[in-house]
């Protein structure tokens, strides 16, 4: 398929092993099902690899390895240092035009689509292996090592928690030291539980209007369930702080359209403001409905002197509802 991710890097190792001179080996493994997509391994054999002589091109167009001996694994080393694979007889028989553009020197442009799936994985509270991103997006270790260091500082610039947390080793179900080493993370457990909180299923209408109908006012042990629910879900104590101030500040309610579901609201930094500099007061934010947020970032809406919602023409046929509107509380502009 040439749309599959790890395609460009299995056909950069085909095209060396066909130019010849390397150390070629390979395991040989046997099928559940050979019609199952995709396939899943039965077994092989574990204590030895078989060397390649030479690649060579099928009638049917297929590339196949011409096998030598079965090396032990305890010989490898020893083998490796002698054994040279043969070239193969003529130009290396794949088109280049069916590369996908997705190689490992790449990953950067797959950093979104790991980010969607393990938002996705958020929906049913589970994790998943490094072996299970790697396979799944065609990358080796240092490539991914660098595409969880992206998402991560991309969740701490944000104000979310770390989406990494999801990945974890498969045999202590744990995340890697870098965690903490990199983003400060003590347990990891409570980062995936913060992950989950905040990507986690939506909820029902019903559940939806159980939850506005609570928030209706700003007094009483269901509003501080609602001010824990929310702050929980951050990730550096400033923030989950910054956080609790708005929402009391704005009573629970999103100030421009009224939402009162904790899971659905963000702060939001004025702007001006920038919470690396310390701007983490109630004064410094207003809460809003993540969609709204969204848009405030972007410019695409703003508030005028007045506190009065203003909206760029390109979205006033999905928000026009909310133009002009008055805040719930009005921002003030940094100086």
């Amino acid at each position: 398929m040439s749309d599959s991710f790890g395609l460009d890097e299995r056909i950069v190792q085909l095209k060396g092993l066909w130019e010849g001179g390397l150390a070629g080996y390979t395991v040989i493994a046997t099928v559940k099902d050979k019609d199952a997509r995709p396939r899943e391994i039965k077994e092989y054999r574990d204590d030895a690899v078989f060397a390649i002589k030479q690649l060579e091109l099928k009638p049917d167009g297929s590339i196949a390895a011409v096998l030598i001996e079965p090396v032990p694994l305890a010989q490898l080393a020893q083998h490796a240092l002698t054994h040279r694979t043969m070239a193969g007889d003529g130009p290396f028989p794949v088109d280049e035009a069916i590369r996908s553009g997705l190689s490992t020197d790449s990953y950067q442009q797959k950093i979104p689509a790991i980010r969607t799936w393990l938002i996705d994985i958020c929906q049913t509270r589970g994790t998943v292996t490094y072996s299970d991103v790697m396979n799944r997006f065609g990358l080796t270790f240092y490539p991914l090592r660098n595409a969880m260091s992206r998402l991560g500082h991309d969740c701490l610039d944000a104000g979310e928690p770390i989406i990494t947390a999801l990945i974890v080793d498969k045999d202590s179900r744990r995340c890697s030291e870098g965690l903490q080493a990199e983003f400060g993370v003590d347990d990891d457990i409570i980062e995936r539980e913060r992950c989950y909180a905040l990507w986690g299923a939506a909820l029902t209408p019903k559940q939806a209007l159980a939850e506005t109908s609570r928030g209706a006012s700003p007094d009483g042990a269901d509003f501080e369930q609602r001010v824990q629910r929310f702050a929980q879900v951050e990730v550096r104590p400033q923030q989950a702080a910054f956080r609790e101030a708005v929402f009391r500040a704005c009573g629970g309610r999103c100030a421009i359209s009224g939402c009162a579901i904790p899971e659905a609201l963000e702060a939001a930094h004025l702007t001006g403001r920038d919470w690396r500099q310390g701007h983490n007061t109630a004064n410094d934010g207003l809460l809003m409905r993540r969609d709204l947020h969204a848009l405030y970032d972007r410019g695409l809406l703003w508030f005028s002197p007045e506190g009065r919602v203003e909206l760029n023409p390109l979205v006033r046929d999905h928000y026009g509802e909310f133009e002009q509107a008055s805040l719930n509380m009005r921002p003030t502009s940094a100086t």
